[in-house]
């Protein structure tokens, strides 16, 4: 009997940790989308700063005229520097990214002045989703070394 309450609790504690480990899905600027802002640099920093992004997580850039997206270094970031991005420069919306690495990364515009006016944000990225990912696979391998004992 107490095997079976022990096999039931994995049973339900499991789905509820990958659940909570499920990456989720960011639209950059929300409504406001993927634009030359016209408060400057102040909106994409503060939308991103309401966000908890983890490790996983997709964020997507929106836009409608003439934008683009890239990833570039910090030094390239605070330059505005469109030549040489670390990545691919997306010149079609939407343009996604999967966040596949914990840490800072630095997205801008290349199209023109739209990045010196305000058209990047910095994406910080933490590892809970990472840890909860850690402990679901911990759970799942004592529930499989559990139900084999009873196959």
């Amino acid at each position: 009997m107490g095997s079976k309450l022990v096999l039931f609790g994995f049973l339900v504690v499991v789905p509820a940790i990958f659940d909570a480990a499920a990456a989720e899905t960011y639209t950059v600027g929300d409504e406001m989308g993927w634009t030359t802002p016209p408060s400057g640099a102040a909106a994409y920093s503060t939308w991103a700063s309401k966000q908890k992004f983890h490790f996983g997580d997709t964020i997507v850039f929106n836009w409608t005229g003439s934008h683009s997206v890239a990833e570039v270094s910090k030094a390239d970031y605070d330059k505005c520097r469109t030549k040489s991005p670390d990545g691919e420069i997306h010149e079609t919306s939407p343009a996604n990214y999967t966040l596949n690495s914990n840490g800072t990364h630095y997205f801008i515009c290349t199209v023109d002045s739209h990045c010196d006016r305000g058209q990047k944000v910095t994406i910080n990225i933490g590892g809970e989703h990472s840890s909860a990912s850690s402990l679901a696979a911990t759970f799942f391998t004592l529930l499989v070394s559990l139900l084999s004992s009873y196959i």
